[in-house]
């Protein structure tokens, strides 16, 4: 069918419009994966502050929650002192008297004996990145520590809230992937309790994280305990030792010991040289002897006379 230059150009028209909104949603198919991926990354609640061997110390962003079908209302916004100031001292001896009961050991019977939440290693590990974590924390921010030890994870968040310096456990040496860390039969302590704050009230916002073990100690108790071994090798102090001064008598008296055993060693050495002068003396001697009877004992030969000629 023939069809004029304006019904052409009339139907070019209309199939550019119809194609022009295919094309606009092909488009955001392709760009919006992107945005959500850079908006991801841009807002990823954990900013690392240092990694070992041992394990990761990061800082973890927590946000307002909102209404939920399970807690019904509004979760007030986290609350912290960050950043804080706080020195090696305080946070080294927290790490070393924390303790936890509850753990099962194979082959004994179920008790409640405490044992250390750390090692040593693991405190002296830890101790300068919490340090850095809380200089480094803004007030929406806590710190969260992971430990690896055999494939077997440890971790937990802590942050201070005024005085209070707060610890929960969410991992306890469990497996990777491992959700489920019996928290109801863990129970989080610290020693000495008398720098437990007893009457802790926890914000409103920790009613969503009933199952964690966890615990509050009071930092000004901290910072007038003991500091630890780790803390004290870490900045040990240098030690000056004044030596002490000698009466001028002893000193005198250490001086004629002195020149006495020099005076003994120089006869000794006299005696030796003397002793060696005399044995040269003794072997020159005995040579010049063998010599000259050597010379006695040989006999003379008388020369030939020649033979007559005939």
């Amino acid at each position: 069918m023939l069809q004029s230059r304006p019904m052409r150009q009339v139907i070019q028209q209309t199939m550019l419009l119809v194609g022009y909104p295919l094309r606009l949603c092909t488009t955001w198919l392709i760009i919006l994966p992107c945005l959500l991926l850079v908006a991801c990354s841009a807002t990823s609640p954990l900013t690392s502050v240092g990694e070992g061997p041992l394990g990761t110390v990061a800082l973890e962003r927590l946000v307002s929650r909102g209404t939920t079908a399970k807690y019904g209302s509004p979760q007030s916004a986290f609350q912290a002192s960050h950043p804080a100031t706080i020195s090696a001292s305080p946070v080294s001896r927290l790490l070393s008297g924390l303790s936890i009961a509850g753990v099962d050991r194979p082959g004994a019977a179920p008790r409640q004996e405490r044992y250390p939440l750390f090692s040593q290693e693991e405190t002296e590990f830890l101790t300068p990145l919490i340090v850095r974590a809380f200089s480094q924390a803004q007030p929406d921010q806590r710190v969260r520590f992971t430990l690896q030890d055999d494939g077997l994870i440890t971790q937990g968040t802590l942050y201070l809230h005024r005085t209070t310096l707060r610890v929960s456990l969410s991992h306890y040496r469990a497996s990777k992937g491992q959700h489920e860390t019996r928290p109801a039969a863990l129970t989080l302590s610290f020693t000495p309790s008398e720098a437990i704050v007893p009457d802790d009230v926890p914000q409103s916002w920790m009613i969503i994280e009933p199952e964690q073990p966890r615990v509050a100690v009071w930092l000004d108790a901290l910072n007038q305990l003991p500091p630890t071994v780790p803390v004290s090798t870490m900045n040990k102090p240098v030690i000056e030792v004044t030596p002490i001064q000698a009466s001028p008598a002893s000193e005198q008296t250490s001086v004629q010991q002195e020149l006495q055993a020099t005076k003994d060693v120089v006869v000794k050495q006299a005696q030796e040289l003397q002793q060696l002068k005399a044995e040269l003396e003794s072997l020159r001697r005995q040579l010049a002897e063998k010599d000259s009877a050597a010379s006695k004992a040989k006999p003379k030969t008388s020369p030939r006379k020649p033979a007559p000629t005939p």
